[in-house]
């Protein structure tokens, strides 16, 4: 389980121009009292983001050249995050945003199976930053998708033109790709009541969404449910099978689990391939159990044997 002494990370990312670093600057002015800490990753050799960044001092800016860390992750990733944490060890909160042309899935990924990273940091989700006025264009589609579909927290950005129907719609829309993330709505970066504590990955009892087809005909999102407890060694069996198996289909899988023989109710989550699970801090009230999964599943079996 998580530890309240360890440096709190939340991942911001989004398609270009989705207003991500408009958005920091204003976390940064929200909270001005807890201490931040900033990884960007650019392309290119002039660090155009870094100077936009208000707030945040340069020793506490780690910067990562040679392309996109978000594509290929490498050791200097992992050990830039060591780095961090041992050199500014009055650190709160690492915010770390990925250039908008990335898949974040590699960016997340080594929180849940890099063990010194987690004995350094307590990952509390990724939030992504969604373009209103451009969200439909055909651009990069499949990236701006699989951003969402990952994302804990969706904050649907450049709202400021739109009315409260068109803002329902889009909220449906994103739920269609999403159905487990958190939905705010900002205007030129900005969400008013926006609380950096909400974000979260630890997920709840959602409704079934048995294979129901998203806005793109490739993603789509399937619950699984379970009425009774689950043997746990049967479970992380399949489910690392199944995630090796699947690592580039499945985007995002969540759940709450209740396994035999167990007070408590464990917390399933996992992102690219590779996943967590832990102890929850709820006892078990009931013995169901439910998984959401969202990728490319059309051609997947699920099917499980425990």
């Amino acid at each position: 389980m998580h530890n309240n002494s360890k440096i709190a990370v939340t991942v911001i990312t989004g398609f270009l121009g989705s207003g991500k670093t408009t958005f920091i600057n204003s976390l940064l002015k929200r909270y001005s009292e807890k201490q931040f800490a900033l990884v960007e990753n650019e392309f290119g050799d002039i660090a155009i983001d870094t100077k936009l960044i208000k707030g945040v001092e340069a020793s506490q800016m780690f910067e990562l050249k040679e392309g996109c860390i978000c594509c290929t992750i490498t050791d200097e990733y992992e050990l830039v995050l060591q780095e961090l944490a041992e050199r500014f060890q009055n650190v709160e909160h690492l915010l770390i945003e990925t250039t908008g042309v990335a898949d974040p899935a590699s960016v997340i990924r080594p929180f849940f199976r890099d063990e010194k990273l987690q004995e350094l940091y307590s990952f509390k989700g990724t939030i992504c930053l969604l373009d209103a006025l451009n969200f439909h264009n055909d651009y990069e589609k499949d990236l701006k998708y699989k951003q969402i579909a990952v994302a804990d927290f969706v904050l649907v950005n450049k709202t400021e033109k739109q009315f409260s129907e068109e803002k329902e719609v889009m909220k449906k829309q994103v739920r269609q790709i999403n159905p487990m993330s958190e939905i705010q709505f900002a205007k030129y970066g900005i969400a008013a009541d926006f609380e950096l504590e909400k974000v979260t990955y630890r997920p709840k009892f959602y409704p079934a969404f048995q294979g129901e087809k998203s806005l793109h005909s490739r993603i789509s999102t399937q619950t699984m449910v379970f009425s009774k407890p689950i043997n746990k060694s049967e479970f992380e069996y399949w489910l690392s099978y199944t995630l090796d198996v699947y690592k580039n289909e499945i985007y995002r899988i969540k759940g709450i689990l209740c396994f035999e023989n167990e007070a408590f109710e464990f917390v399933l989550q996992g992102v690219g391939g590779s996943y967590e699970l832990f102890e929850g801090e709820d006892i078990i009230s009931r013995n169901n159990s439910e998984i959401v999964v969202i990728g490319k599943l059309d051609k997947m079996d699920l099917a499980t044997n425990f």
